[in-house]
């Protein structure tokens, strides 16, 4: 016998996790082993939920007073009965449902190779991000410097971060095998090479900043805000490729993240900061302003007001002292 229809189990993304043939009305659904299509969710009743056809020949979604009832769609309201179609989603416990008919249309075979794939994935970015990232790590490194270095110093100093870098996508990557079953290693690195340099361009504006405007303390606002805004998208971005979350519950994830570390982070810094000191505190290493951005005068005219003021002095010096008696 033919099946009427299935019923889909859903990952947080949409994604089809297992199909259920329908061959007949009425459909039980719940966790006991009696039930037609049966449901590992410790959130979903024995006998959760039941669909039939009405009078009318509708298919009708009834809640068997389960505790914890049923939802229209994802993040829908609870209710008692719902109409059902086919492509209709509907929300037990935590279980995301999809009732699909036998002639329910579907995608077009994909080409492979051809498609809408995300830039991260792909290998060529995350070896220019961390090539990027080399580059401008050995560029902060080498304006740093007050002494005269050596190319192999500079390069080689970097060195470790980007093993750090490495080390921490590939931890993600392992993640991401375990739940989604794909490594993702080249987003992995993408996004954390781009967060060390949002990292790195939040330090150096906040430094700047801090020089012009020395009542304001823009490092510790840098590292309130700034560095708490990258930690939150660098965990975000990670979550997109190792987990089933949606997007909201993925932000929600990133900003506890965040919001955790920078409390914790800012309960030590005034822990630690001492109430009176001798010692000058300096947050960053002063770096001098291009000439080009100061009001200037070329050599010559110096020298030529310099000549004029020493004349004005001559002759301010001769009245003087021609006026004495």
């Amino acid at each position: 016998m033919a099946p009427l229809g299935y019923i889909e189990i859903l990952d947080g993304k949409g994604n089809v996790i297992e199909r259920n043939a329908v061959e007949s009305f009425p459909l039980n659904i719940g966790r006991a082993y009696t039930n037609q299509v049966i449901v590992s969710d410790p959130y979903v009743c024995p006998m959760h939920l039941t669909i039939a056809p009405d009078p009318q020949g509708h298919l009708i979604a009834r809640d068997l007073d389960s505790v914890n009832g049923l939802r229209n769609g994802a993040e829908g309201a609870r209710v008692k009965e719902l109409e059902i179609h086919s492509g209709s989603q509907f929300r037990i416990g935590h279980t995301l449902l999809r009732y699909c008919s036998i002639d329910h249309p579907f995608a077009p075979t994909a080409v492979e190779g051809i498609g809408k794939v995300s830039p991260l994935v792909s290998p060529y970015a995350a070896v220019g991000a961390g090539v990027g990232v080399l580059v401008l790590l050995c560029l902060e490194s080498f304006l740093s410097s007050v002494e005269r270095v050596k190319a192999i110093n500079i390069i080689s100093e970097p060195l470790p971060i980007i093993a750090t870098m490495l080390g921490w996508a590939g931890l993600w990557s392992l993640a991401s095998r375990i739940i989604v079953s794909r490594f993702y290693f080249a987003p992995h690195v993408t996004i954390a090479a781009a967060a060390l340099v949002a990292t790195s361009l939040f330090g150096v504006m906040s430094e700047w900043l801090e020089f012009f405007f020395p009542a304001i303390p823009m490092l510790w606002l840098a590292g309130l805000v700034g560095y708490g805004l990258v930690l939150a998208g660098l965990v975000y971005g990670h979550l997109g490729f190792a987990s089933f979350l949606r997007t909201r519950s993925r932000l929600w994830a990133a900003l506890a993240v965040s919001i955790a570390v920078v409390g914790m982070n800012t309960i030590s810094y005034f822990a630690a900061r001492s109430k009176f000191s001798t010692v000058m505190e300096y947050t960053g290493v002063l770096k001098p302003i291009d000439a080009a951005l100061l009001p200037a005068i070329s050599a010559d005219l110096f020298i030529d007001a310099s000549q004029k003021l020493k004349r004005d002095l001559d002759r301010l010096a001769q009245k003087a002292k021609a006026a004495q008696p």
